[in-house]
């Protein structure tokens, strides 16, 4: 008979050899140890096969599970999701770092308020150095360039969405605290919210379900190390690609996150919130046009670097 625990961690990852150690090392050194962490390894083409086995030998609670091909990120999440059994959930991401309090000081808050549907901590966002950078294969200008926009109009701290429905959805959308994402979830809730088909902004999407079920607390505590260098980093028209998967999803990232929120948040609300969303649609669309003058420019260099060596 499989043994329940608590809480269930899910832990999407592909090809995350550069952070998984620390990652897996911050959750086994939880003080709250009645948990079971299940890794979904999307098909790695890197040393993150090898790390998660090391780790398999040495604590009974991991269950590691290596997929056959790429199956996606949102279906990488929603694997790990639906191996879970537990009274609560929560995912994590291979590039964040618990403090060591995490999962206890949210999982007493839980337990204590039942109209809660969720728990997270206050963020701490850390920097990234430009040799780390560098290493994740990541252009370093294009990233500094990009976090300073999204800096300036996105929070990446957690904030907490409570009261009514119409106020959280205002709440989430003008303040866009994405990173509630990896709050601890009562694991209920969290299924009956996912939605089956893969676009851009699908997170925002999910939260949008989830509190329509109930409200999401913050403790005022840093417990969360976030680094940005997710698969956001790698620019609009990469996710676009990777999540919309056709051409009109493509060529506005935002559509299908748009129409999505138009039938599920209600009209009205949908109305009230227009301004947001006409912001998210421009600045898609600026992104866009930046990564493909980006990506001319890469194939121009290559291609001069080529002819030079064609030459010599």
């Amino acid at each position: 008979m499989q043994e329940l625990h608590k809480i269930s961690i899910g832990l999407p990852v592909f090809n995350g050899e550069k952070f998984l150690k620390k990652r897996i090392e911050s959750i086994l050194s939880q003080t709250f140890t009645d948990f079971k962490l299940i890794i979904s390894d999307n098909a790695s083409t890197d040393s993150t096969q090898k790390i998660c086995k090391e780790y398999l030998k040495t604590d009974n609670r991991i269950s590691y599970i290596r997929q056959k091909k790429n199956i996606g990120i949102w279906e990488n999440f929603n694997f790990v999701l639906q191996q879970a059994n537990s009274e609560f959930f929560v995912w994590v991401a291979v590039d964040d770092l618990w403090l060591p309090e995490f999962l206890e000081k949210n999982f007493l808050i839980l337990k204590t308020d039942e109209s809660l549907i969720g728990s997270i901590s206050k963020v701490s966002t850390k920097k990234i150095i430009p040799s780390k950078i560098n290493s994740l294969n990541i252009d370093s200008n294009f990233y500094k360039f990009r976090q300073k926009i999204l800096n300036s109009i996105r929070n990446y701290d957690s904030i907490p969405l409570t009261k009514d429905y119409n106020k959280k959805v205002r709440t989430l959308l003008k303040n866009s605290p994405y990173v509630m994402l990896y709050s601890i979830f009562r694991t209920n809730v969290l299924k009956k919210s996912m939605i089956p088909r893969s676009f851009v902004a699908l997170d925002v999407a999910l939260l949008l379900n989830l509190l329509k079920f109930g409200d999401i607390q913050v403790i005022d505590q840093p417990l969360l190390e976030r680094f940005p260098v997710g698969e956001g980093s790698k620019g609009i028209l990469s996710l676009a690609k990777n999540q919309n998967r056709n051409k009109l999803g493509i060529i506005f990232p935002h559509y299908p996150i748009t129409i999505w929120s138009m039938k599920n948040i209600g009209f009205k609300n949908f109305l009230k919130n227009i301004d947001h969303y006409i912001l998210l649609n421009l600045g898609s669309e600026f992104f866009l046009i930046i990564d493909v003058i980006r990506n001319l420019t890469s194939k121009n260099k290559k291609s001069n670097t080529l002819n030079n060596e064609v030459k010599m």
